[in-house]
């Protein structure tokens, strides 16, 4: 059995007497103390960004537009941060979208969409369509070109762009390539990595079902492919990357997504990361191996690019 990345494990022992991601986020205060957690922990472990976004709040969601240091591409790349639709918000996830916009040398559009339980299903996925659609309407201001889309995402961020994928699909445009990173693409299934890598592991399975509730309020999950994308029709998408941790409960759901773009004919990359857990793109100022996977998640991604 592949062993944890030991940096990774020195870390999570680091952490060992805090509360879980998502404890006791059944109050408003607990929410609030979730998310300042998570910004905290952010902060500490990823590689700081190389420079400050550009914030627009003209459009009908709050953008954040991150140039890269090299213009490379005329691509034009929508990102949705990660945090369980609940936590991430603001200026939390800069870092991880300035390294991707420096690493593919395109412009990256961050959608700040609105935050469970708040704002529950469907408004993030809403925000993501409607900051998509400005992106693409102001493309031109950055000199991206609007014919060449791309989208990108971690864990919460990844199932929300993958809809955002199917969308652009639907429209008989779909965009040129699309990184999911540690994706829940499926409300319905049960997957054996959930038990297996439900506890020590920085996501919790415990985790997983508590964020799911603050995202979900009342609505049933049951058939709907705007929360579970792997059960969509996904034949007719373009090149998908997916990335997974070896450690992390959403591994194998993961794994099967990619299966299915597989099989429905779609150019899918799974990308799998044996000795790193969920959250490993915000570590990479901490464990060298986040690094390094990040990295070369980003150089297959703007080899898509530029395509």
């Amino acid at each position: 059995m592949t062993a944890l990345d030991p940096d990774v494990a020195a870390l999570l022992e680091r952490w060992s007497d805090r509360p879980a991601m998502f404890a006791d986020t059944d109050t408003e205060e607990g929410v609030g103390a979730a998310r300042e957690r998570f910004a905290t922990q952010m902060s500490e472990t990823v590689r700081p960004a190389s420079a400050a976004p550009e914030v627009r709040d003209d459009g009908p969601v709050p953008v954040r537009v991150h140039r890269p240091a090299e213009r490379t591409t005329a691509a034009l790349v929508v990102h949705a941060h990660g945090g369980g639709w609940v936590l991430g918000g603001g200026d939390v996830y800069d870092p991880v979208a300035q390294r991707l916009a420096d690493d593919t040398g395109a412009v990256v559009v961050a959608v700040d969409y609105r935050l469970a339980p708040e704002h529950r299903f469907p408004a993030p996925l809403h925000d993501v369509l409607d900051g998509l659609a400005w992106a693409i309407d102001h493309a031109t201001e950055w000199d991206a070109d609007p014919r060449r889309v791309a989208l990108a995402g971690d864990s919460a961020g990844a199932n929300l762009v993958a809809g955002a994928a199917l969308a652009r699909r639907d429209r008989r445009e779909p965009v040129v390539g699309t990184l999911l990173v540690y994706p829940p693409p499926d409300f319905e299934g049960r997957y054996a990595s959930v038990r297996e890598n439900g506890e020590g592991y920085f996501l919790t399975a415990g985790d997983v079902v508590a964020c799911s509730k603050l995202y979900l309020g009342s609505a049933n999950p049951k058939g709907d492919i705007r929360l579970s994308p792997l059960r969509a029709e996904l034949a007719g998408l373009g090149p998908t990357i997916v990335a997974t941790a070896g450690f992390d409960p959403l591994r194998d759901a993961g794994a099967a997504f990619a299966e299915a773009l597989t099989a429905a004919g779609v150019d899918a990359r799974l990308r799998e990361h044996p000795t790193l857990v969920h959250g490993f793109l915000g570590f990479t100022g901490a464990v060298p191996a986040a690094d390094d996977a990040v990295a070369a998640l980003h150089r297959e991604f703007a080899a898509l690019l530029a395509a």
